[in-house]
């Protein structure tokens, strides 16, 4: 089964707004440290002084306002990566853009975002994955008929299997998916049955 190869990627989420003046409000956080001078989502290298951000859903060259709403102060970004990952937050800024609106003491502050220049193609789709479950990713293909028999395949074993999509820089790539499984213990002992019949497994929690 060396054929189906795994790789660890972070889940979708729902696209929140992609269209000129649209508008949403949420948390915002920044990052620098240990990625700066590492590869971003869209293959351009991250510097901590360029006006950039992440957003988990919004296509790469967005160009986003971002206003602080505990005082005011703005700077437009541009989306050249994904994420933030953690809790409710929309978008994680460079240190230049979160200094630009001063919460670089904060850390993370309350944001409205505004589209003020779509960007490349439509963004990352809805996800498909329950909030806090866990499932067992079998499968990462650049192929979706190779993602599709894949999930023929377990389709006879579990009753929920998944094909999800991902756009990394110009590129679409399927990973497959079983579950969801609430139990960690019960989900570990599923993905052993599953590496005993020769599958590459990878425990995602959503």
């Amino acid at each position: 089964m060396a054929f189906f190869i795994a790789l660890l990627l972070a889940g979708c989420a729902t696209v929140p707004f992609n269209k000129y003046g649209e508008t949403i409000t949420g948390t915002a956080s920044w990052y620098g440290g240990i990625f700066i001078g590492r590869k971003t989502a869209n293959g351009e290298i991250f510097t901590s002084q360029s006006l950039t951000a992440a957003n988990k859903t919004l296509p790469f060259n967005t160009r986003v306002l971002v206003t602080n709403l505990n005082n005011k102060k703005s700077v437009i970004v541009r989306i050249n990566d994904r994420g933030p990952y953690v809790g409710d937050r929309i978008i994680d800024l460079s240190y230049a853009a979160a200094k630009a609106i001063d919460m670089i003491g904060t850390g993370t502050a309350p944001v409205r975002l505004e589209i003020v220049k779509p960007g490349e193609g439509v963004g990352v789709r809805e996800s498909t994955f329950s909030p806090g479950m866990y499932y067992l990713q079998l499968g990462f293909f650049s192929v979706k008929e190779n993602a599709d028999h894949l999930r023929q395949q377990l389709s006879g074993m579990f009753k929920n299997t998944i094909v999800d999509t991902d756009v990394i820089g110009s590129k679409t790539y399927y990973r497959v998916f079983v579950g969801p499984f609430g139990d960690e213990i019960a989900t570990y002992i599923e993905a052993d049955k599953l590496k005993n019949m020769g599958y590459v497994v990878i425990v995602n929690k959503k």
